[in-house]
């Protein structure tokens, strides 16, 4: 009987570090995502949390390290080329099109993945325009997911707080990823919006088929639907594990509370 063969982690990432004017941003970080998995990056405000996704998403380019995703490497690639290779994220501050409609805002995201030439886009070809008829078609469905199916016509902008940081999120889904990096999405939303989003992302990893790697300050959100925690605290990785084996760390609670 020959041995098992050991499942290739979706996301790995081996001692990943950046520094910025001799300070070192974020250090010695390893992780491991597998797929289709839920897992969170907490820590205290400067931990290091956006810059790791700024590193995994081409922003920055780390000074040591490696990641691979899929086993491809991928540190030192462009933002378009890691989003390419299957990972997209969305901002801490919310980034979308404010004078396009949502569905727009949606399209967007598709035609990262077009394939149409120069002249077929300036001609309009019949190519072109049943791509793009495509392309809308799968934007409203994306509107669906995340629970914005009737405004598709509405003006970015004029959506709520709430509704924006949804439709982020559908933006990103939009590129085709196999790895969802959410930056607090739960910033600014009231209690029910938090709970709205708590299911929606749990949803979307079965329903997208997408494994998630979420920031988030809110305990309560990340306990309660994260699988397994990293915490950061000055750029290094303090603890692994469970959401309730984090909870009982003694670093973990030094780094928040500042007591031993």
């Amino acid at each position: 009987m020959g041995a098992k063969k050991v499942k290739q982690a979706l996301l790995s990432v081996e001692n990943l570090g950046v520094s910025f004017g001799g300070l070192k941003a974020v250090s010695n970080f390893n992780l491991s995502i597998e797929e289709g998995s839920l897992h969170g990056l907490i820590g205290p405000n400067g931990a290091g949390k956006t810059t790791v996704f700024n590193l995994l998403s081409g922003i920055y380019s780390a000074d040591t390290g490696q990641f691979r995703f899929e086993g491809k490497e991928l540190r030192g690639l462009r933002p378009y080329q890691v989003c390419g290779a299957g990972i997209a994220r969305t901002f801490q501050n919310i980034r979308i099109f404010g004078e396009l409609s949502a569905l727009d805002n949606v399209q967007v995201g598709f035609h990262q993945g077009c394939k149409q030439s120069y002249w077929a886009t300036l001609f309009r070809t019949a190519r072109f325009r049943n791509e793009e008829e495509r392309i809308c078609g799968s934007a409203g469905e994306l509107l669906e997911v995340v629970g914005l199916g009737k405004l598709g016509k509405v003006r970015a902008s004029d959506l709520s707080y709430g509704d924006q940081r949804r439709l982020e999120i559908a933006r990103a889904l939009a590129t085709g990823p196999r790895l969802l990096l959410l930056d607090e999405p739960a910033a600014g939303m009231n209690s029910s919006e938090k709970v709205q989003l708590m299911q929606l992302i749990s949803h979307l990893r079965t329903k997208a088929k997408v494994a998630i790697l979420v920031i988030e300050h809110d305990m309560k959100l990340v306990m309660g639907i994260c699988e397994r925690i990293t915490v950061l605290d000055h750029g290094e990785v303090i603890a692994v594990g469970t959401p309730s084996e984090v909870q009982h760390n003694p670093k973990v609670i030094e780094a928040y509370l500042g007591v031993e």
